[in-house]
């Protein structure tokens, strides 16, 4: 697409990306295509404003194709040559290849709306939860999110929230994940994605991950951390994360000078658990330690003999009771 010629445009990406079918890096090519010149972004708009005035009169019928093709033969037929005044017959070209771009574009867009595409929808209230996508990639998505995939899975998904991702390795597929503006393709790896209200972040516990928007671009290896801003659109690297966020999934955590309210909270997602506070006072009891893979049964053994309180494990919930606080 990164081609200053707008002629040579590729009208089946158009219709897709009009009609909000084109994956993340069809909608990438695109949008670059459309910064290479001012002549691109001339002619997207002019194909965009034909594309939605004949949308708005098809409504949710499809077009009569020979009807379509007869009307741009007309135009054809009809359109002046001038050939002292050079400037008013590029214009008169210029115009019959709009309609054609218009019309080509148009029809697509129909033709692939005959051919109905089937989401599949994962979204977690307060639980998280497993999934094992068609390629064996393992994604785990935490409470209050979501995922939305073809069911002819290629590799492609949108997030909203936070989620895990264990990805298997395919050279030839890269796995690209888009949330909110950007994208995050990888080719085999593990790393977390979590959408917060103005950054965007993603920990890599093994390999490395590709942010990227438009021609803006991060490579995240293990144990960093890249975050973008939302609201500047500039794209941050840190050399490390904190592994408690990610314990949601691994279990592994260290607490420092932790509150017990923090301890639980995390606990609670990671092991499918309520937890209790008979004595609301205890919530601010502090304490550090690291877990690793441990059972929910030691992990609150360790709490009880640290800050002298009582842990009770009735079922799927933990009561917490005494007066506490060493």
């Amino acid at each position: 697409m990164s081609n200053h010629n707008h002629q040579q445009v590729d009208f089946e990406l158009l219709g897709k990306y009009l009609s909000g079918e084109a994956t993340p890096e069809e909608g990438v090519a695109l949008d670059n295509w459309i910064l290479d010149a001012p002549e691109n972004r001339k002619l997207f708009d002019q194909v965009s404003v034909i594309w939605n005035q004949a949308k708005q009169q098809q409504g949710h019928q499809l077009p009569d194709k020979e009807k379509l093709l007869h009307e741009i033969k007309a135009h054809l037929a009809t359109a002046k040559v001038y050939p002292v005044r050079k400037r008013l017959y590029l214009s008169s070209i210029a115009a019959v290849f709009l309609l054609l771009a218009a019309a080509a574009i148009y029809i697509f867009f129909f033709r692939e709306r005959e051919q109905v595409i089937r989401y599949v929808n994962r979204a977690t209230g307060t639980g998280i939860y497993r999934d094992t996508l068609s390629d064996h990639s393992l994604v785990v998505l935490n409470s209050n999110s979501n995922i939305k995939y073809p069911e002819n899975f290629k590799r492609t998904l949108h997030l909203t929230g936070e989620a895990w991702f264990d990805v298997t390795s395919d050279q030839e597929n890269p796995f690209i994940v888009s949330v909110g503006d950007i994208y995050i393709k990888v080719l085999g790896t593990s790393f977390n994605v979590h959408q917060q209200q103005k950054t965007i972040e993603v920990a890599v516990k093994t390999g490395a991950v590709m942010m990227y928007r438009d021609n803006q671009q991060i490579i995240v290896k293990a144990d960093e951390l890249g975050m973008y801003n939302v609201e500047n659109h500039l794209f941050k690297l840190d050399s490390s994360f904190n592994v408690n966020s990610i314990g949601y999934v691994t279990r592994i955590f260290n607490f420092e000078n932790a509150s017990l309210k923090e301890i639980v909270a995390q606990l609670e997602k990671a092991y499918d658990i309520t937890v209790v506070f008979e004595n609301k006072k205890l919530e601010n009891c502090t304490m550090s330690s690291p877990f690793e893979n441990k059972s929910i049964k030691y992990i609150f053994e360790v709490i009880s003999i640290t800050l002298n309180v009582e842990c009770r494990i009735e079922n799927n919930t933990v009561y917490i009771s005494g007066e506490g606080c060493n």
